[in-house]
């Protein structure tokens, strides 16, 4: 089961303004008309019920998103860039990596409504834009804004009710396939089920989702066997139902080997409240030492702090008894439905649609002057330097945005260099 993808995101970059003039017969002055690049296309990921696993992502490592149209003559705008929604199954944890490598809960995937991941870049200015009563003919015109580059790690976690949690061939396939429609493989050797498996259960007046996650062996919370690696998905339960192998050589021991190993994965785990359920009580040799083994079981819990447990019996083959740990099971998820309506505390999510503008900072290295403010780097961008009107037109921007008060600052002198992007222009 694939349940965990690495994706880059590429969103889309804004389309470049244009510079252009009107030129007609009778009108050969008539000014600018150069339009705004298009917005670039979004991010989105959006849960889908058709999906259950993330084998569909598994070999797509980076998705771009489509980029803006550039701007043109007679005042077009170019298109935007379409947005791409990216669907995963519900369950689905948005993780995103930071500058420091630090992973932080970006979304919840619990139903459909998108959740924007990767924001597209804004179009660029066409030279319409920059006309003043001083300028006239603006030769200025900006670069489309580059789109989010993000990191994600998506991590699916199956959305159930109750996990059925066991030792390999205690009884988990016979028992969910009994109480719901769902198929797994039974047989009458371990590991039989190699991948959760969600069935839908009606009883006693209450529908809900049960999960059965493989079967656990000693060591599963370091790797050993298969059921650490779908651990993740029972942390979404939240009712397990514990089965012991009635014929297991020391079920006490058992109970409390499982319980050891929810607790070193995760303390969350352990503490979710549990049916203890004893199966194949229709063998005579468990249904005769039904009090044995129940007392075992008890001693084990008393050892782990757990007094008075309540322990029941089943045989997930005949019936027996399993209306009885349905019951159960139902009481348990009444008491915690207040807790299930609480969320979880999710960080505060990203506000996008905000401006990306940075600090503008001047530095100074090897005797250059370093400009970094993005919006001048986008005007550098598509402007012809060689043409003094454009390089007085760019000191004008410097102006209005401080840079050149800035660089005054830093002691800048007549001939020095500046650096602005990748261009390098001289100061006058």
């Amino acid at each position: 089961m694939i349940d965990t993808v690495r994706l880059n995101i590429h969103a889309g970059s804004g389309g470049n303004g244009c510079i252009s003039f009107l030129r007609e017969k009778y009108r050969p002055n008539g000014g600018p008309n150069g339009g705004d690049g298009g917005g670039g296309g979004s991010a989105y990921i959006s849960g889908d019920s058709s999906f259950n696993t993330l084998l569909h992502l598994k070999f797509t490592s980076t998705i771009y998103v489509e980029r803006g149209g550039h701007g043109r003559g007679k005042d077009r705008t170019g298109r935007n860039g379409q947005d791409q929604i990216i669907r995963v199954p519900m369950g689905t944890l948005i993780w995103k990596e930071d500058e420091d490598g630090e992973r932080f809960l970006l979304a919840d995937i619990c139903d459909t409504s998108p959740v924007m991941v990767a924001q597209g870049g804004r179009g660029g200015w066409g030279n319409t834009r920059f006309v003043s009563p001083t300028n006239q003919e603006p030769l200025l015109a900006q670069n489309g804004e580059r789109g989010d580059r993000e990191i994600l790690f998506l991590e699916l976690k199956l959305l159930a009710d109750v996990g059925l949690l066991a030792c390999p061939n205690a009884g988990k396939s016979t028992l969910i396939s009994r109480c719901s429609r769902a198929k797994p493989k039974v047989a009458e050797y371990p590991f039989t089920t190699v991948e959760p498996v969600l069935g839908v259960v009606s009883a006693h007046g209450q529908d809900f989702v049960m999960m059965e996650v493989p079967g656990l062996l000693e060591g599963a919370h370091s790797g050993v066997g298969l059921g650490h690696q779908f651990l993740r998905h029972a942390e979404r339960a939240r009712v397990y139902i514990h089965v012991v192998d009635g014929l297991a050589e020391d079920p006490g021991r058992q109970y409390q080997m499982l319980n050891n190993e929810l607790r070193q994965f995760s303390e969350k785990l352990a503490e979710k409240p549990q049916v203890v359920v004893v199966n194949k009580m229709d063998l005579t040799d468990v249904k005769e030492l039904q009090d044995e083994i129940a007392d075992s079981i008890r001693q084990r819990a008393k050892e782990d702090g757990i007094d008075d447990l309540d322990v029941l019996f089943m045989s997930a083959v005949t019936g027996e008894g399993v209306n009885e740990v349905l019951g159960k099971v139902v009481e348990l998820l009444a008491a915690t439905a207040k807790e299930a309506a609480e969320q979880e505390i999710v960080p505060e999510p990203v506000k996008w649609g905000q401006s990306k503008r940075t600090p503008i900072r001047v530095s100074r290295e090897d005797g250059v002057f370093v400009v970094q403010a993005q919006e001048l780097e986008r005007l550098v961008g598509m402007a012809d330097t060689r043409d003094r009107r454009v390089l007085l037109q760019l000191w004008d921007q410097m102006n209005k945005n401080g840079v050149a008060r800035m660089l005054e600052d830093a002691g800048i002198e007549a001939g020095d260099t500046i650096r602005i992007g990748n261009s390098e222009i001289g100061w006058f």
